[in-house]
């Protein structure tokens, strides 16, 4: 590992991976450690003299040593401890120039969780390098730690949410006509269905069955578009990869088709929502209130309990489809990028949220679906004159 990390570029800077912890001092009374590491969420302090610098470290461990004997004494209100007694004074500790791929390396050698940062004269500087954020930083290179990904019409697009691979923002912006074409092609039978019936508006009491009766068409559209197929070789690529199997087309054709996070689960908790109120809505503000309130914790504990398993269901019949060969190299081409990019990334730095909602790709299918709204309203306007 060692040569690996030395000809890797642009290696973490020790702001990057330190942390802001206030010091003790090394005359502080041992009964008031819990609280102080209770209060900063850490179980190690540094200790400095009366002059600022660093004499040693003090953790939970430390005063686990004495406490048995300590606490159950009867007089031990009369000999207050101090940290001076119990804390290490055999400290790791860096500067501010110190070589980061050395400290990388000796990661396996750190005993404590901190390593202080002092200046050259030994004064501590106020920061540490916490063992956990090195580890954090190090196992980024093993894999990437979550993943999403989206079916397009040029092919399978994943992200980390720092990096984007395959089929990249054209495709996301076509996964948002695609769809909005899709919607509009319901919408219109919907619409045809009305001026064929001589239908001028819909009552209220019907609309929770035309809202189901648009869903289920737009799913069964879906269902024989070459997306689904793609949105099978996204899950599948990301399964191999989660699971840690080597990316070839044997291995990713054997995964599961379906995801525990795919949007589709997500989709029909919001659906649901949406159809419980409209229900409520349409056919139960005439019954009494204590039916209502029966009616909306009984069907929102109905929905929350099993939205996961209605979305593991939608994946499985209709939103993916075993995916051709073609497919899945598409999936695999994705998946490689995603882990190389990952692999070359030795910043730090987490991505900003901005860059994560760019990232996910929700902006993008927005403007694709805006687009062809606007267009295809156009076209509704001219053919029902609405």
């Amino acid at each position: 590992m060692s040569d690996y990390k030395e000809n890797l570029p642009g290696l973490p800077s020790i702001e990057e991976i330190s942390i802001e912890l206030p010091a003790i001092s090394e005359y502080c009374p041992a009964s008031r450690l819990p609280d102080l590491f209770k209060q900063l969420d850490i179980d190690t302090l540094p200790v400095i003299n009366i002059k600022g610098k660093l004499v040693g470290v003090i953790s939970e461990y430390d005063l686990a040593k004495i406490l048995p004997e300590w606490s159950f004494d009867r007089e031990s209100y009369l000999h207050e401890q101090q940290v001076s007694s119990l804390m290490t004074r055999d400290v790791w500790a860096e500067t501010r120039n110190t070589n980061i791929s050395d400290l990388l390396n000796k990661v396996n050698k750190m005993h404590t969780r901190v390593v202080p940062i002092i200046e050259e004269d030994g004064t501590y500087t106020g920061e540490v390098i916490t063992r956990s954020s090195i580890v954090h930083y190090l196992t980024q290179f093993v894999k990437p730690r979550s993943l999403g990904g989206l079916a397009t019409p040029l092919g399978v697009y994943i992200t980390d949410g720092k990096h984007q691979a395959g089929a990249g923002n054209l495709g996301l912006f076509l996964t948002g006509v695609s769809l909005g074409a899709i919607i509009f092609l319901v919408q219109m039978a919907f619409l045809l269905v009305l001026k064929e019936s001589n239908i001028e508006s819909i009552e209220s009491k019907y609309i929770p069955l035309v809202l189901i009766g648009q869903i289920f068409l737009f799913l069964l559209i879906l269902r024989f578009t070459p997306l689904v197929r793609i949105h099978a070789a996204e899950h599948q690529t990301i399964n191999a990869i989660e699971k840690g199997i080597p990316l070839t087309m044997e291995t990713v054709k054997s995964q599961p088709k379906e995801h525990v996070r795919c949007g589709t689960n997500l989709m029909v908790l919001i659906i649901g929502i949406q159809l419980l109120i409209l229900i409520y809505a349409s056919y139960l503000t005439a019954i009494s209130p204590l039916l209502q309130f029966i009616f909306l914790i009984v069907g929102f504990s109905f929905i929350f309990s099993y939205w996961r398993r209605g979305g593991m269901f939608l994946q499985k019949y209709f939103t993916t489809v075993k995916a051709p060969e073609k497919y899945i190299l598409s999936g695999i081409n994705a998946g490689e990028e995603i882990l190389r990019k990952n692999k070359e990334d030795t910043s730090a730095q987490s991505p900003s949220f901005s860059k994560k909602i760019w990232n996910m790709g929700i902006i993008q299918i927005i403007a694709g679906f805006i687009l062809v709204n606007y267009i295809f309203g156009a076209i509704q306007k001219l053919l029902f004159a609405v």
